[in-house]
């Protein structure tokens, strides 16, 4: 979300919105050229996103090419308030000197994406110290975290069935993209040219808190792989159920269904350890993206040995007879531990540590204030 800064002008006082988007187009016009100039080669979603002929004018992203802290600016020199910083991936702002101090010294150093930078390895034992996960693997966005996260539990538990919920986002990956089911069977229905059925014809989508799911869940625990959520919810944050959270943690321990926390937008912001510390709940399995990449694109998978093992076999040492025990799937990308993400990571990481959470406690007092005013 971007909060535009006006200078005082009498015609932006007037109640009429269609007056007051036209005069955003005029002060867009550089944006808009821009995007039409580009619009045959530059296929992007955004630029069409909520079309319709009435508002056919009206519809563009802006196009931006300064940041600093809180603003961005357009390229007709306009100033905005990036309230969502970046899609909630940028937490101390914009361009921020520590992170952008750290890239720069790594991207003179090396920024090689064939070998395994050594920045990798210290980042995953400094995640695991931060939240408590024993293993962390590396990939390119949170999308990409939360299919490999599925892919391990049905490796591990054998099933082949995964639960998700309404309201919850999870990226675009193929099995999740839907937000309504067949009532009833609960299997998640087709919405998108795409997305089949028969991709989703292995997906439960059910409501998210309710004492039904639970019941659904126990009935047909031997076939579900696994249960992903995020524990607060990007599109309903204000529903935060810790005690079904609690039942839900029993559940599936006690029928071997992978409990995965997607919080690729509340790690490293709730808390340092996230949902996980917040609610008092570890889960089998976490993804986290955003906030901890510090601007640059990063997807963690992380979480318990026995699903984290899948992905290499697990723990053996050299100089003994030590042997991978865990039949591992498939993961890879070439860019997943780039240095750059790897150094920005740890910066921010580093600076979550020295303030001993407290710039996450007065980030969340802070919204805390200001959504309590918006609503006043």
């Amino acid at each position: 979300m971007l909060i535009r800064i006006y200078q005082a002008q009498p015609s932006f006082k007037v109640n009429n919105t269609l007056l007051m988007l036209e005069q955003l187009s005029l002060k867009n016009s550089n944006t808009k050229r821009h995007t039409q100039d580009y619009r045959k080669s530059f296929a992007l979603n955004r630029n069409a996103a909520g079309f319709s002929k009435e508002m056919k004018e009206h519809i563009y992203t802006l196009v931006c090419d300064k940041t600093d802290g809180p603003f961005v600016y357009d390229i007709d020199g306009n100033a905005y308030i990036d309230l969502t910083m970046g899609f909630g991936s940028i937490l101390f702002g914009h361009n921020y000197r520590p992170v952008r101090e750290a890239i720069e010294a790594q991207l003179a150093k090396s920024w090689s994406v064939g070998p395994i930078s050594p920045l990798a390895g210290m980042l995953s034992r400094e995640i695991s110290k931060a939240t408590g996960v024993e293993r962390v693997a590396f990939f390119n966005s949170g999308t990409e975290a939360v299919m490999v996260a599925l892919r391990l539990a049905k490796a591990i538990t054998r099933k082949n069935y995964i639960v998700f919920f309404k309201g919850a986002y999870h990226g675009t990956f193929d099995s999740l993209l839907s937000m309504r089911n067949t009532p009833a069977t609960n299997v998640a229905k087709e919405m998108v040219p795409g997305v089949t059925q028969t991709i989703l014809n292995e997906s439960y989508l059910l409501e998210y808190g309710s004492e039904e799911s639970l019941e659904f869940i126990k009935k047909h625990k031997d076939e579900i792989a696994a249960v992903l959520t995020e524990p607060v919810q990007s599109r309903n944050p204000a529903l935060q159920p810790r005690e079904y959270l609690h039942e839900l943690r029993k559940l599936t321990e006690e029928n071997d269904i992978a409990l995965i926390f997607d919080e690729v937008i509340s790690g490293f912001r709730v808390s340092v350890g996230g949902c996980q510390e917040y609610f008092g709940v570890k889960a089998d399995i976490v993804t986290y993206g955003k906030v901890i990449g510090g601007g640059l694109p990063i997807g963690i998978v992380a979480g318990k040995a026995r699903f984290l093992d899948a992905t290499d076999g697990g723990y053996w040492a050299y100089g003994d007879d030590s042997i991978p025990m865990s039949k591992a799937t498939f993961v890879a990308g070439t860019f997943c531990h780039h240095p750059l993400a790897m150094a920005s990571a740890l910066k921010t990481l580093e600076i979550l540590n020295q303030s001993e959470g407290k710039i996450l406690r007065d980030l969340n007092d802070t919204t805390a204030s200001f959504c309590a005013r918006m609503i006043e």
